[in-house]
């Protein structure tokens, strides 16, 4: 069976470069789909800029704990917040936290504060067709679990949960800037994460089949042309992209200073050129969102 590709791209919302990065991907690029962050003040502009100006492209939750504010009331979750209101979190600190038997005053905020999200979503008439998560907060264990029960209540079709396909890629030139950054360590923990994650999945939530790429996050730029110059894998795939205009997110503040570095990467720009390059694709290979898979689904 002939596979499809959903081109996703993360951080829609986070800051005005990504945003405007994401529009110019989906208009002169191969973007079909795109998650949006709820959390800090860019989302109204993202709203404005791109969901509403552009219907086809998907629009899903990028489920956020990291960076920005809650959507909640700060006394609702208070185990979430900094003193100054930021979230305390990041996914290592998450990680632990949720260890062993977890923390259930902590999930319990944390629900909230994800029901809180998608409601901010339908407030503003938009529908996701998907959740994931910034830094891949979802498969954390104890939080995918709220994850795909709260898609099931909302009818959110899909959560990204697919296996990680990029070392199929991985060449020598690669490996110093994977090594570098980390790479290899968050796709192996990434991926047995994954591997339970998929297992919790219900009947009505689906993932795709695969991701590119854990390895190569921030830098799709190296293997797009593999992932895009030939006939896809059987399934779903899923390529997960970050394009950007660096320039553009200057003097970012969301309580992270590793996103706000990473909104302002030179990297950002160079997945947003290979998106471009990559246009083509639109009508050599099936791409599609996560909204059309489910409709061909049920139909």
């Amino acid at each position: 069976m002939l596979g499809t590709v959903v081109v996703n791209a993360d951080d829609l919302g986070v800051a005005r470069g990504a945003t405007l990065g994401i529009v110019e991907a989906h208009r002169n690029g191969c973007v079909t789909s795109a998650s949006l962050t709820v959390t800090t003040p860019f989302y109204q502009h993202a709203v404005d800029s791109c969901v509403r100006p552009f219907p086809a492209l998907g629009i899903g939750l990028h489920f956020t704990l990291t960076s920005g504010k809650p959507v909640s009331p700060r006394e609702r979750v208070p185990l979430l917040v900094d003193e100054r209101g930021f979230f305390r979190w990041r996914f290592t600190s998450l990680f632990r936290a949720m260890a062993g038997a977890g923390n259930p005053a902590l999930a319990a905020q944390i629900e909230i504060e994800l029901e809180a999200q998608l409601a901010r979503l339908v407030s503003d008439g938009i529908h996701p067709d998907h959740i994931d998560g910034e830094r891949h907060v979802q498969l954390i264990p104890g939080i995918f679990e709220c994850v795909v029960a709260a898609a099931q209540r909302h009818n959110v079709p899909f959560v990204r949960a697919g296996a990680e396909i990029g070392a199929e890629f991985l060449t020598g030139g690669h490996l110093a800037r994977i090594l570098l950054t980390g790479g290899p360590v968050k796709s192996w923990l990434l991926s047995r994460l994954t591997r339970r994650a998929r297992a919790h999945l219900v009947q009505q939530v689906r993932s795709a089949d695969s991701v590119a790429s854990y390895l190569y996050t921030g830098r799709m730029d190296l293997i797009m042309a593999k992932l895009l110059g030939g006939t896809p894998r059987a399934g779903i795939t899923e390529i997960m992209v970050h394009p950007g205009i660096p320039e553009e997110s200057r003097d970012l503040a969301v309580g992270n200073s590793e996103i706000e570095r990473y909104m302002m990467d030179t990297d950002r720009r160079r997945e947003l050129d290979a998106c471009i390059a990559h246009r083509s694709a639109r009508g050599s290979i099936p791409l599609t969102t996560f909204a059309q898979l489910a409709e061909g689904a049920s139909a």
